[in-house]
């Protein structure tokens, strides 16, 4: 069952009169995936670890910059630049190598969803985008897994535990059912933009971490069927009952294609630039242009190009650009679903990637 070492290991939680020896070998047999090695996923994993979950995946494609050290706190100065998935395995293998944890540095996407989902008992949703969330979303309740959800914006975080199995064999709501469409252009904040003070992503991170070891554990939780709103600024915490759609079963993967964003990375990116094959469209604000921009750009305003649609050239590639890439996403959706554009491709990283590996002559902020 338990090690001896284990028997150490975990012996301050397992003086706890309602954990003991079966909830702790509960958590040795399970097996997390956490999407997201970024503000949320940094803070879940140690305590995931800590705790003796005996198997954990880390899906992140992301690599580490300067400016996520205020709050992704296991990195170092000395990592940037390095694949997070990689260093966030290293670091949890340090902190208890009772256990088993595997990395893999790519995107989690609708190609690949199945893969690591299928394997999972339970999935950690650490990522800070609509798509992603919904992608994980609709392969958890396609599989049957539940997942734990957080987001956080400026000084509140959100937190529910999704498509969990309860007592009486039913499933709590779903994403889909907690945010059946993503937000308009209107709704969407910029990306990188509201900012955040890194212990708010920490405690979201570690919540849900907490909400995933007494799920494993048989524990109930008021976050399991319900979402949980924190606010930093008066420590106010409520909860939202959200009862389960009728239709949340099969209310998943969209029949149309038009809400999947097509990514392009800066090297290719510049290639097809370079042969007069694409043009950029920077959707940034006006003072954002001013303090760094691409050299024969289209600069449109977000919330200018609906107005702005026929201006828009449709005889060769559109690479759409942002800050890091969000606000881009969500046009490219808007604009397929809403105007049937297919030329469209999200500059993956934004125009920050293109500083940091094509011209670091412009300026990031």
């Amino acid at each position: 069952m338990l090690t001896a070492s284990e028997l150490i290991r975990y012996q301050k939680q397992l003086k706890l009169p309602e954990w003991g020896i079966e909830k702790q070998f509960a958590l040795k047999s399970s097996h997390v995936l956490v999407v997201g090695a970024g503000g949320l996923g940094v803070a879940a994993l140690p305590y995931l670890a800590a705790a003796g979950i005996g198997q954990i995946s880390i899906v992140d494609s992301d690599v580490v910059d300067l400016s996520n050290l205020g709050r992704q706190v296991i990195y170092t100065s000395a990592e940037v630049g390095q694949p997070k998935a990689l260093l966030a395995q290293k670091y949890v293998m340090n902190l208890n190598p009772e256990i088993s944890v595997s990395s893999f540095d790519v995107k989690l996407t609708s190609d690949n969803a199945a893969e690591f989902i299928q394997k999972a008992d339970l999935v950690i949703d650490c990522t800070d985008n609509f798509a992603s969330r919904y992608v994980i979303n609709d392969f958890c309740v396609s599989l049957e897994k539940p997942f734990v959800y957080a987001a956080i914006h400026a000084w509140e975080g959100l937190l529910s535990v999704c498509n969990a199995l309860v007592a009486d064999g039913s499933r709590t709501a779903t994403y889909r059912c907690l945010f059946p469409e993503s937000p308009n252009m209107s709704e969407i904040p910029n990306c990188d933009e509201v900012g955040v003070l890194g212990f708010i992503p920490g405690i979201m991170g570690l919540l849900q971490a907490k909400e995933a070891i007494f799920y494993l554990a048989g524990f109930s939780s008021p976050a399991q069927g319900a979402l949980l709103r924190w606010d930093a600024r008066d420590m106010s915490m409520k909860h939202f009952k959200v009862e389960r759609e009728a239709n949340a079963a099969t209310n998943i993967f969209p029949k149309t294609s038009l809400d999947e964003v097509r990514e392009i990375q800066v090297d290719d990116a510049f290639a097809l630039l370079d042969q007069n094959l694409a043009y950029i469209l920077d959707v940034r604000e006006l003072d954002e242009f001013s303090i760094a921009s691409i050299p024969d750009a289209l600069q449109i305003p977000m919330y200018q190009i609906a107005a702005n649609v026929s201006s828009l050239p449709v005889h060769k590639k559109c690479l759409v650009m942002c800050h890091h890439g969000m606000r881009s996403a969500h046009l490219i959706r808007f604009l397929q679903q809403e105007k049937g554009f297919t030329n469209l491709y999200n500059l993956s990283g934004g125009i920050d990637a293109w500083s940091l590996k094509i011209d670091p002559s412009v300026p990031r902020y």
